[in-house]
């Protein structure tokens, strides 16, 4: 895919597990035939930026000796698949069955790209930020089925598969565009359960899993390298949420977390954790600003101000594609200028436009006025809805 920056490679691993000499060499390769920086996206795929026309077609050669490159249809369920004791169903089980079925009856090429299936076991990890087509959720024995996140009722474990390709069969019969929202089927909508902010996950088999969050979804090589050089690290799992989970024994966790984070990965409570943001113009062509740069500034700036009750989400263009959901606060380039958004997505009205100088006081005065009008214990998310756009305004333009 083309972008600012060159051409962008996107691969899951199968299985998506990684030994640590296969991440140590997908980040050489990164820095020999792209520019370095390594991505994982939203979804917990890997991300290589910086290819060019030359070297595009060497890196997926040399890639595939290294990795097996997962193909087919868009199936998520947690990295910890089949190692978390609080899962309710193995996901893998019906995640096999579906791929099996989805071949048999021909379905690949004749779906949309996007179109997306998500097997949530009910574990430790939710899956309920990742937009899904199709989303089974276990439930005891059975799973309940969800077409664009509208119930639509429950099936026995032996049956799953057959129920979601037989939903991807009649998307197909839409055309090949079509997603689960087209079908037009009616339910009540689900909420999707989400994903707890932990840092360590107690595992079967004497393991922790330890979360490693990319900073803003992005590491170098030589970051990553480090990382994986790190002693008593059995694997890694890319994760949703831009992050890596790390496979250690549970009697080494708390040396390897330390030795982690002191690589400057996100590891523990980190106002980093509560800022979604995009390269920005440092990598892509629509880039209005340097986002990743805005929002590490800001972390550093105001670590209390980012109290874990709101996302801020740093934007370098109107099309939001590190949040494509509603944020309490965005900020959005535009020009030379930077728009805030107020409880909306990066493309929705400005509550005001200032100077691209104007971030970090602009942040510093949301901050002060938090702080000046909060009640006792009252979070940032729940004074600014209670004082309104208007009264952000208001402090914003007397500062």
């Amino acid at each position: 895919m083309a972008t600012g920056d060159g051409l962008l490679a996107r691969l899951a691993p199968v299985g998506r597990r990684l030994s640590p000499p296969q991440l140590a060499r997908i980040a050489a390769l990164a820095a020999e035939h792209g520019n370095g920086l390594v991505e994982v996206t939203a979804r917990g795929n890997l991300q290589i930026r910086g290819l060019t026309a030359d070297s595009a077609d060497p890196f997926a050669e040399e890639i595939e000796a290294v990795v097996d490159i997962q193909t087919g249809h868009n199936i998520d369920i947690s990295p910890l698949a089949g190692l978390d004791p609080a899962e309710i169903s193995d996901p893998r089980v019906v995640e096999r069955a579906i791929r099996r079925l989805a071949a048999e009856r021909g379905l690949a090429g004749r779906l949309a790209p996007k179109v997306s299936v998500v097997i949530d076991g009910s574990g430790s990890i939710g899956l309920g930020q990742l937009a899904a087509d199709i989303r089974l959720t276990a439930e005891g024995q059975h799973w309940q089925i969800a077409i664009a996140d509208r119930v639509v009722g429950t099936v026995p474990q032996d049956r799953a598969a057959d129920h979601v390709v037989a939903v991807l069969e009649a998307i197909a019969g839409l055309g090949p565009e079509a997603r689960g929202r087209d079908l037009g089927l009616a339910g009540p909508a689900m909420a999707p359960r989400g994903d707890e902010a932990r840092f360590a996950y107690p595992l079967a088999d004497g393991l922790t899993g330890l979360r490693i969050g990319l900073p803003f979804g992005s590491a170098d090589s030589v970051q990553l390298e480090a990382l994986a050089a790190l002693p008593g690290i059995i694997a890694f799992l890319p994760a949703p949420g831009h992050a890596l989970i790390a496979l250690v024994s549970s009697v080494d966790a708390e040396t390897i977390h330390k030795r982690i984070a002191a690589l400057g990965f996100v590891a523990g409570a980190d106002a980093r954790n509560h800022i979604a943001a995009c390269i920005g113009s440092a990598g892509c062509a629509s880039g209005q600003f340097p986002a990743r740069a805005i929002a590490a500034g800001l972390a550093t700036a105001h670590p209390a101000f980012f109290d874990g009750s709101f996302t801020l989400h740093v934007s370098g263009c109107a099309k939001g594609c590190a949040l494509p959901r509603k944020a309490l606060l965005v900020l959005v380039g535009d020009g030379g200028d930077c728009r805030l958004v107020f409880d909306d997505r990066a493309g929705s009205g400005a509550l005001l436009s200032f100077s691209r100088d104007g971030i970090e006081p602009a942040i510093a005065r949301l901050e002060t006025l938090w702080r000046d009008n909060r009640t006792l214990g009252e979070s940032v998310a729940a004074c600014f809805t209670r004082l309104g756009a208007a009264r952000l305004v208001a402090a914003l333009r007397q500062g």
